[in-house]
């Protein structure tokens, strides 16, 4: 994305993806949060609900 093509309205940083900038970083947070989120107990699906409802009650955006 070009300069020209960002809007006003548009928050500073949009477009960007992360996982290109800093894909080391992401390949060794996912080796560590895929089996955490895949394995065990409790469903992947019913983890993420959890996730998201502490985000919620610690007031983070998800």
């Amino acid at each position: 994305m070009s300069a020209e093509e960002v809007t006003p309205a548009e928050p500073e940083g949009a477009g960007l993806n992360m996982t290109e900038l800093l894909p080391d970083l992401f390949e060794r947070f996912f080796a560590f949060f895929r089996p955490a989120h895949t394995e065990g107990v409790a469903p992947s699906r019913i983890k993420e609900l959890a996730r998201i409802k502490i985000a919620a009650l610690n007031g983070c955006d998800t």
